[in-house]
């Protein structure tokens, strides 16, 4: 009798046990049921494609859309990625473009933010004294047509964009109502200013800067300038987005020995390496919650066909109906060519 009262008062320990456990297990299940089953990785990326390619199209209100560089490669697909430039937000890329692959990017940046935006809002410089301007050779049909400015090579060249393009800055900030315009003067700035302001940076409109619009001054250095102009540089990133001004600045790795790269604002980090392009957060919209970046590679995009430089630049041409005087490229142009005549080149003569 004894052994089978002990044997019973096992059994009922064990159920007991079982039902705790059955207990257990219910009230996890309920709190799982209750989350979102995650998406699917194939369906998820078909989704980013789908919204990459709305985002990508010309806004109604004339301002550029934010910018695709590339498609992001993951095991179940690539989606196009899109970087948000002007604004106050620039981009940075490690080498300059004595690197093929980093002159393809900056002129793939430059074709797609003026074919987004509206015609006369947005206007282009550079900045190239490794290469001698060779990066911009393939955009010569948007020189023509006065979007493209020279490009500045020398030191006194690269001086004399700079102050220009702090001027640009300045007044684009003076000419914003509210706090933001009343900035100091000798503050650059990284954005673009006034009511007529598209949501990608550029003003809004048609074919012209009117009242209450203003220009987005795109400064694209293809490699990097001397330790004081660099300086320069990196302050146009640093005054918000009311100035007019968006930098594309390769050779951000690059630096003569004993000098630290400079403090960016604003801006989205690209570094290559041997195949791929590896994206570090955007300001204000970042893909990682630790500031990794983006988790996954990014393959670049190719150098736009002549075919579409062309098509382009007769676009703009057709369209942009204004005055250029006193632009950063007119000033560059007028200190290129005096310097030519002294030296004893005919004005306007090509170096």
């Amino acid at each position: 009798m004894g052994r089978l009262a002990s044997a019973y008062g096992q059994a009922v320990a064990v159920h007991r046990q079982a039902r705790q456990r059955w207990t257990a297990a219910g009230a996890v299940l309920a709190r799982l049921s209750r989350q979102p089953v995650p998406e699917p990785t194939a369906d998820l990326v078909a989704r980013l494609a789908r919204l990459a390619n709305t985002l990508a199209a010309p806004a109604a209100s004339g301002g550029p859309a934010p910018v695709r560089i590339g498609e992001a490669s993951t095991a179940e697909g690539r989606f196009p990625l899109l970087l948000p430039l002007g604004a106050g937000r620039h981009l940075a890329v490690g080498g300059d473009a004595r690197d093929p692959r980093v002159a393809v990017l900056l002129r793939v940046l430059v074709l797609r933010l003026l074919s987004t935006a509206a015609p006369g809002t947005v206007r282009v410089v550079g900045i190239d004294p490794a290469a001698w301007g060779a990066t911009f050779l393939p955009l010569r049909p948007l020189r023509d047509v006065g979007v493209l400015g020279t490009v500045a090579t020398s030191g006194v060249e690269i001086g004399a964009l700079l102050d220009a393009a702090e001027a640009h800055a300045h007044a684009a900030r003076q000419a914003c109502p509210g706090p933001a315009g009343t900035a100091s003067a000798g503050t650059a700035s990284a954005g673009t200013a006034s009511a007529g302001t598209g949501p990608g940076g550029a003003a809004s409109g048609g074919g012209g800067v009117g009242a209450g619009q203003a220009e987005l001054l795109l400064v694209v250095a293809a490699s990097a300038p001397g330790p004081k102009e660099l300086a320069r540089l990196a302050a146009l990133t640093h005054a918000g987005p009311t100035a007019g001004v968006c930098v594309l600045f390769a050779g951000r790795a690059v630096t003569t020995p004993g000098q630290a790269a400079p403090e960016l604002g604003g801006t989205t980090e690209v570094r290559l390496d041997e195949r791929y392009a590896r994206i570090g957060d955007p300001p204000g919209q970042p893909f990682s919650d630790d500031g990794t970046g983006l988790a996954v590679p990014v393959l670049l995009d190719d150098d736009p066909p002549a075919s579409a430089v062309r098509a382009l630049a007769d676009r703009l041409g057709a369209q942009v109906r204004r005055d250029t005087a006193g632009h950063p490229a007119d000033v560059l142009h007028e200190r290129r060519r005096t310097g030519s005549a002294r030296a004893g080149h005919r004005p306007g003569e090509e170096r």
